[in-house]
């Protein structure tokens, strides 16, 4: 139970941490991409709640992984295209760390299952 009170304290602090850059941020710097990580920031909490069912049901959980990862993709390509600021090649490492995030935590779900 430990590790869950962890894990979830783990994901609202990125849930404040991404509320926070749109006072820190420039209004139009990746504006929808920070929308689009808030959203599934609030998935990926609600699946840790519910860490039961998406241990036995990992299609879910894959999917969803999937949903975000392209999400992320098609949202920082749209900011890059819709405002004038000159592309910067960092963002595009957001669905990098995102998709390691996912996998320590279909890890972890895997390494629930079994034990």
């Amino acid at each position: 139970m430990k590790k869950n009170i962890v894990s979830l304290f783990f994901n609202l602090i990125v849930l404040l941490f991404l509320f926070a850059t749109f006072f820190l941020l420039p209004y139009d710097y990746l504006f929808v991409t920070r929308i689009v990580l808030i959203v599934f920031t609030i998935v990926f909490f609600i699946i840790e709640m519910k860490k039961e069912y998406f241990s036995a049901n990992k299609m879910v959980f894959i999917l969803v992984s999937v949903v975000s990862i392209i999400a992320l993709i098609i949202s920082i390509s749209f900011d890059n295209t819709s405002t004038s600021s000159v592309m910067n090649n960092r963002e595009f490492f957001i669905p990098f760390y995102v998709f390691i995030l996912i996998v320590i935590m279909y890890k972890d779900l895997f390494d629930k299952n079994n034990a």
